[in-house]
């Protein structure tokens, strides 16, 4: 058990570094093209991702026996918070740098703790609560400067996107773990990101209009890297992490994101760390690791 938990964090750590990147490709992307543009054009690419690799290359099908009302409306549920309020991150870029953008969203895994307690009854330790506190003290540290209103719009953004992604975490754990991981994680998350992927990409056209305006080859390159990666594989890895660790551990590991971002922001976007950021994301870091502390044996009493 112990060996199957270092190997979904080591998978869940490899997804999070490619997403990182993505983050710092999509600031550069949205210099030229609108994010509604971007968010429904890597969307669609994910959708046709995920069902060419599920249904034609793996060859599997919906197993229609299972799917109740119950197992459908989870499904619906993860699409609509993942890829509807969930891509509401992505806009919020166009008001935040990527670095400020990474540090807000990986509390996702805080939130999702809190909503484990009440969703899957699921109580932290001791250990964990006090690594949570920790972490938001370093929010505190990080935004030293007033915020603009700009930044406010931004951060608005990333707390719906994170809250409603913080939720689909949960659920998606609850429905593996009703039906006991029986339904193929490959069918879940293309049903997934069919339903909710739909509904963003109908409502982007509707806001952006169509055809999409792309003057750069380089775009379609980023589209396509956040269609396969973010959107198809990384769902999918996720859910499939979901099943061996609990949904807040899994959400948590996601604050390393910070650093990966940090760093491609760095070489890539020029972007600077102050020393109070610098000390606000190892504050983060060290919330982190004593989230991690599962063994603890110190439980809070309901």
């Amino acid at each position: 058990m112990q060996n199957e938990r270092i190997k979904a964090i080591g998978i869940a750590l490899l997804v999070l570094i490619l997403m990182s990147f993505d983050t710092v490709l999509i600031k550069l992307s949205l210099n030229n093209v609108s994010p509604y543009t971007y968010i429904w054009l890597s969307l669609l690419i994910g959708i046709l991702a995920m069902v060419i690799y599920t249904f034609v290359i793996k060859r599997e099908r919906v197993p229609w026996d299972m799917m109740t009302k119950k197992v459908w409306l989870y499904v619906f549920q993860i699409g609509f918070f993942n890829f509807v309020t969930g891509r509401l991150n992505l806009i919020a870029l166009d008001y935040l740098p990527a670095t400020t953008n990474a540090f807000l969203f990986n509390f996702i895994g805080f939130i999702t703790m809190g909503m484990s307690f009440i969703i899957l009854k699921e109580t932290p330790s001791l250990f964990q609560i006090f690594g949570a506190g920790i972490a938001f003290a370093g929010l505190r540290v990080f935004f030293q400067a007033a915020l603009q209103g700009g930044e406010w719009i931004g951060i608005v953004l990333v707390l719906i996107s994170i809250t409603g992604i913080a939720y689909t975490n949960n659920i998606a754990r609850k429905l593996s773990i009703e039906t006991k991981g029986e339904i193929s994680n490959n069918i879940i998350s293309t049903l997934a990101i069919i339903l909710g992927g739909s509904l963003m990409i109908i409502t982007c056209i509707v806001i952006d209009g169509f055809p999409p305006i792309i003057n750069s080859g380089s775009d379609w390159l980023v589209f396509l890297y956040t269609g396969i990666i973010t959107n198809a594989v990384g769902l999918t890895v996720w859910n499939l992490v979901l099943r061996t660790l609990r949904s807040y551990e899994a959400s948590v590991l996601g604050a390393s994101m910070v650093i990966w971002t940090s760093i491609f922001a760095y070489f890539i976007l020029d972007e600077t760390i102050t020393v109070h950021q610098l000390i606000g994301i190892a504050m983060l870091l060290l919330g982190i690791s004593l989230v991690q502390l599962r063994n603890k044996q110190i439980m809070v009493k309901s």
